[in-house]
């Protein structure tokens, strides 16, 4: 009895030395806008859950720009873990040092903007061309009776040049009427500061006939619309702005005060749920794939449209209380 009590023991310590010896290395963008603010506190939260309950180590690490990332990638790599999740600052840019991570067969999951031309272990991220071609659909729908008459005139602010607006932009262009025009485009950066100097820029600058003329905007961001939206408050050109609809995506607690702001009477809004908390997701993938469990090549996260008709429903859902859960 003694002797199985001793095997017992021994198989159960070795068992959780061999736990303890994994490792999970995550990179992500540092913090430079909301969006990756709040994710990187879900990520370290959830990195930290899983690394308790399971025991194994962890090394979280985030970077400010490509450069970096790579950096951070061979440290990691040295230290010989059992699965890197990667979301890169840009993937086009992260595709020698993403390859490096394969060579070493060490299992990859990359999140949000992936690596062209890369066959990781698994992606996952939000339906971006979901998110595209529900926005095309709405505007085809909410701009019905005008596109029956001619054209209607759209601003479009992108994110930057990642995978990401790429696939939003395309969604978009894939349902919408040809009757739609796009009278300028412009990169933010995500940043709500340039977008907001953007759109004071156009407003000050076009003639009021191009300004009157422009009907709906499309973004690939509420922080951009925020900005947007500043600069539409702040406007006091001899223009009569004719705008009726503005398109966000990730659905966060500034863009519901959208819906009910006095000053904004005459323009209606959208968004697209996109949550900080799916990084979440990649880290339990990276789980998995540490566990040596086989998973899919792509995993794409639903979205949900948020307009005036259900946004206080969707404060009240699941999806809204896990976003601001970690404060």
């Amino acid at each position: 009895m003694k002797k199985l009590l001793v095997l017992v023991l021994t198989f159960a310590l070795a068992s959780a030395a061999l736990a303890a010896d994994k490792l999970m290395g995550v990179v992500t963008p540092a913090a430079d806008h909301g969006f990756t603010a709040e994710s990187i506190r879900h990520g370290e939260a959830q990195a930290k859950l899983l690394a308790e309950k399971n025991g194994f180590e962890y090394r979280y690490m985030t970077a400010n720009d490509s450069g970096e990332q790579i950096n951070r990638i061979e440290t990691l790599i040295t230290m010989k873990p059992d699965v890197i999740v990667l979301w890169p600052v840009n993937g086009d840019e992260l595709r020698s040092a993403a390859q490096q991570i394969m060579d070493a067969k060490i299992p990859l999951i990359i999140y949000d903007r992936f690596v062209r031309g890369l066959k990781p272990t698994a992606e996952i991220s939000g339906d971006n061309v979901a998110i595209g071609e529900g926005a095309g659909t709405y505007f085809n729908e909410y701009f019905k009776a005008a596109l029956a008459k001619g054209t209607v005139n759209y601003l479009e602010f992108k994110g930057d040049s990642s995978t990401v607006p790429m696939e939003r932009t395309n969604g978009f262009l894939s349902k919408a009427s040809k009757n739609f025009k796009l009278t300028q485009s412009f990169v933010t950066n995500w940043s709500q500061q340039t977008s907001m100097e953007q759109m004071e820029n156009f407003l000050s600058t076009k003639t009021v006939k191009e300004i009157e003329a422009v009907q709906a905007i499309f973004t690939h961001d509420d922080e951009i619309v925020l900005g947007i939206v500043e600069a539409i408050k702040n406007y006091k050109g001899p223009a009569k702005l004719n705008i009726k609809l503005i398109c966000g995506v990730a659905a966060g607690k500034e863009f519901m005060n959208l819906f009910d702001d006095p000053k904004l009477k005459g323009i209606d809004f959208i968004t697209y749920t996109f949550s900080p908390s799916m990084v979440r997701d990649a880290i339990d993938l990276g789980l998995k794939a540490m566990n040596g469990e086989k998973l899919q090549a792509s995993y794409k996260i639903p979205t949900e449209r948020v307009d005036k008709n259900n946004y206080k429903a969707y404060m009240a859902g699941n999806l809204y209380k896990i976003r601001y859960s970690i404060n």
